[in-house]
């Protein structure tokens, strides 16, 4: 295991987004259909999920997040790192660009929240 370079805190979420490619060709253009992927984590910088579709490094995504607790934001990501092991899905690392201030609130709101229903549960 080792050191840990993030410099925000990660909590476990089980949920499902739609991210939609934005076209380098057009300002504010999309390119492709949505993808849904499996989102692993979450922090208040960006989430890691995993995907069967293939994304490049360094390309940028329009999504809405939905959290469990029904608060949702709209914001872009960028594919940072990816990571496959065999598996059939690979994992892919991404920050939040231009994400506002509030809604990196609703995050850490969510990530008290599902701590405090993970130590009930314990």
């Amino acid at each position: 295991m080792g050191i840990e370079k993030r410099k925000s805190k990660r909590t476990d979420v089980d949920v499902t987004i739609s991210l939609r490619k934005l076209d380098d060709k057009y300002v504010s253009g999309y390119s492709g259909d949505t993808i849904d992927v499996n989102v692993i984590n979450i922090s208040k910088d960006g989430i890691a999920f995993k995907s069967e579709y293939e994304f490049k490094l360094n390309t940028y995504h329009d999504t809405v997040i939905t959290l469990d607790n029904k608060e949702s934001f709209e914001t872009v990501i960028e594919i940072i790192r990816m990571e496959n092991m065999g598996e059939l899905e690979t994992t892919y690392g991404c920050r939040f660009v231009g994400i506002n201030s509030e809604d990196r609130f609703k995050i850490e709101v969510y990530q008290i929240l599902y701590e405090s229903n993970q130590n009930k549960t314990e």
